[in-house]
């Protein structure tokens, strides 16, 4: 999420000078440039912990006219929204056009200086238009190189809840065959649905509970559910209830994470 709290953000709340979360860029930047310095920022942004693009500002961060609210016929907002949905994948943002400079500089009339806020990503790499790859260095948006591309995919790979299955004989009563639910990673998975398909005949008379809700799955509380007895277990799921060769299928999907 953003640092900053956009129903009450104004240029007064602006630094004097671009970093690592805002970018400024000048109300006389044409629209091409700026529509490729957008593309570029909020792939940078993305993959960077999130930040923010001002147009419409100077080096100060002072409002210097800004842009205007209508884009050809396009208003500013779509215009921007088709530009943001152009990077791959599309990072979460919100847009806040402020047309009231306070003390910072002036803003022309029927213009606005627009504010892009990209969210911080755990979905990643994001990529611009262009299939480069930015990130934020600094004040700085630059092309990341390979190695740097490849560790943001490894980090949020590894960051995001993995889930796999496994068979086994229930503790206290070992004639009771149990499917549990584990996580691979540290990170806990949040309100995660399971269903089985298709649903073993002994198991038809609850198919009503399925798909089951379970609100966490960690290393810590992994979750398993009786689903058929011993002498059974081959005809229910398979030869080799120990391989994803099963041919039963089972589907868990994560509603979101921490």
């Amino acid at each position: 999420m953003t640092p900053i709290d956009l129903e009450t953000f104004d240029l007064t709340q602006l630094p004097s000078a671009e970093d690592d979360y805002f970018e400024f860029k000048s109300s006389a930047t044409p629209l091409p440039g700026l529509k490729e310095k957008l593309y570029h920022a909020v792939s940078g942004f993305a993959n960077s912990g999130g930040g923010c693009f001002i147009a419409g500002v100077d080096a100060n961060g002072n409002a210097d006219g800004g842009f205007p609210l209508k884009i050809g016929r396009q208003d500013l907002r779509d215009w921007v929204d088709q530009i943001v949905h152009a990077v791959e994948p599309p990072p979460k943002y919100d847009i806040k056009l402020i047309d009231n400079s306070g003390e910072r500089g002036s803003i022309n009339s029927e213009s606005v200086v627009l504010l892009v806020c990209v969210h911080e990503s755990h979905v990643g790499s994001h990529m611009s238009p262009n299939n480069h790859y930015y990130i934020r260095a600094g004040a700085h948006t630059v092309k990341a190189k390979h190695f740097i591309v490849d560790a943001i995919w490894a980090k949020r790979h590894f960051s995001k809840p993995r889930l796999t299955h496994l068979f086994r004989l229930k503790p206290e009563k070992e004639g009771v065959v149990q499917l549990g639910i584990l996580t691979l990673t540290d990170s806990p998975a949040i309100d995660v649905m399971i269903t089985i398909e298709p649903l073993p005949k002994a198991m038809q008379s609850v198919e009503s509970l399925f798909p089951l809700n379970i609100p966490v799955v960690d290393r810590h509380t992994p979750f398993f559910f009786d689903v058929a007895i011993f002498t059974n277990i081959k005809d229910q799921f398979g030869a080799d209830t120990n391989k994803s060769a099963n041919p039963r299928k089972l589907w868990f999907g994560l509603r979101d994470h921490l």
